[in-house]
């Protein structure tokens, strides 16, 4: 046979009609390494405490189940993979140390805003990470970039500027209902943003409407399938099911006031279900274990670091503590009322005034107004009128329409 025939060199299978499916110049090799280079997503993310980690995880999972084998996905707690090892001591060790003591984070918070659109200081403070941090975006050539936090952003910003990269940098502000100033980055293709609140604030801080877009919080999709009845949860944790139930978290660290407020609680005998999550924190989990033995019609089942949030908060009728943004967009998710005992910082702040706004839960600062509001969810109803408002919301996770929007920005 000559080159055309079968087996030939150029030898071009035909379609429909007998014309050739592609050019019988471009050889069957060609085909076989363009479906082998995937194009890179590299997710960004710092791991101090979860929230800028789970929506990253969450896109990633969704991206994987929507669009399998398409692209290669990578989600990095980026100051650590780029060996930035005194950056992310500091700023794991910050994020711990403002949880137990929380006015020095709202005073950087202010000088923040106080600074508005200059960040060149971020050059000095974080040094190491800026330099080591561009050098892994250089080494790994993303195609696209995925920020979960305003750190994460600026150098990736200042890596395209730079070093002359080329790549697609979409940011996701993972805090619901804020905005400040660090999230602000016109360098980044687009903002994305979970609330008009947060939107606005945003484009105060002079970022383009142009680069900002809506799209619903995204959180695991495994979290919003409970399989778990509710009623068999409280009762295989040794709880009443005829009593009201909360279930008292302060994240993965397990720091916080509230602790001290159930264990004030207890004392009380209120017909009241407690159920507490220490996360990491042994200390913590000693100090509710202790109130499991004590013979109250305050029941307490006391746990750790759980894989099973998503049926606890189901099973119950309030979720308790800080004012986290993943903590209140899976409560909002879930129609679970909040009741919010601190605050960090201003951005957990706008949590706050959002909550309260649309009255979907309780804001108790102080140990009095806890105790108060706890006798009162006990003797009556308290908590019906915020579970009807946070069902009026209607408010959906965006995961899915997240992951479509990353695909897109690579003409998928």
């Amino acid at each position: 046979m000559d080159d055309q025939g079968r087996g030939g060199q150029g030898y071009c299978p035909l379609g429909l009609g007998g014309f050739p499916l592609f050019s019988s110049r471009i050889h069957l090799g060609y085909f076989q390494r363009m479906i082998a280079i995937r194009p890179k997503m590299l997710m960004t993310m710092l791991e101090c405490g979860f929230g800028h980690k789970a929506p990253a995880i969450a896109v990633r999972d969704a991206i994987e189940d929507s669009f399998p084998d398409m692209f290669q996905v990578d989600v990095v707690d980026f100051a650590k993979v780029s060996g930035a090892n005194g950056a992310d001591e500091l700023i794991k060790k910050s994020w711990d140390f403002s949880l137990a003591f929380p006015p020095p984070a709202r005073i950087g918070y202010l000088l923040i805003e106080l600074a508005g659109e200059r960040k060149e200081y971020l050059d000095v403070l974080f040094r190491e990470f800026v330099v080591k941090g561009m050098a892994y975006i250089r080494d790994y050539a993303p195609d696209l970039l995925f920020s979960t936090h305003p750190l994460c952003t600026y150098i990736a910003v200042k890596a395209r500027e730079t070093l002359g990269l080329s790549y697609r940098l979409v940011t996701y502000v993972v805090d619901p209902f804020d905005g400040y100033s660090w999230w602000a980055e016109e360098g980044s293709d687009y903002t994305l943003v979970a609330s008009e609140r947060s939107k606005e604030r945003l484009i105060k801080h002079g970022l383009s409407p142009r680069k900002l877009k809506v799209i619903g919080f995204p959180i695991s999709k495994s979290f919003m399938h409970v399989d778990s009845d509710p009623k068999e949860m409280i009762r295989h944790l040794g709880l009443n099911p005829a009593n009201r139930t909360i279930l008292v978290s302060a994240g993965g660290q397990g720091i916080g006031k509230v602790f001290m407020y159930v264990e004030r609680l207890a004392m009380l005998k209120l017909p009241i279900n407690v159920i507490t999550v220490a996360g990491k924190s042994a200390r913590t989990r000693k100090r509710m274990d202790r109130l499991v033995k004590l013979s109250s019609n305050t029941r307490v089942a006391s746990l750790g670091y759980v894989h099973n949030m998503n049926e606890l908060v189901a099973a119950a009728d309030a979720v308790v503590g800080k004012a986290g943004a993943s903590t209140a967009m899976e409560s909002i998710f879930l129609e679970k009322p909040m009741i919010i005992t601190e605050w960090s910082t201003y951005n957990d702040r706008y949590i706050i005034n959002f909550m309260l706004d649309y009255r979907i839960g309780l804001y108790c600062p102080t140990l009095h107004s806890f105790l108060r509001a706890m006798r009162e969810i006990a003797e009556y109803d308290k908590l019906g009128v915020c579970a009807e408002n946070l069902a009026g919301l209607s408010m959906k996770p965006g995961t899915d329409d997240v992951a479509r929007f990353l695909a897109g920005q690579l003409g998928f």
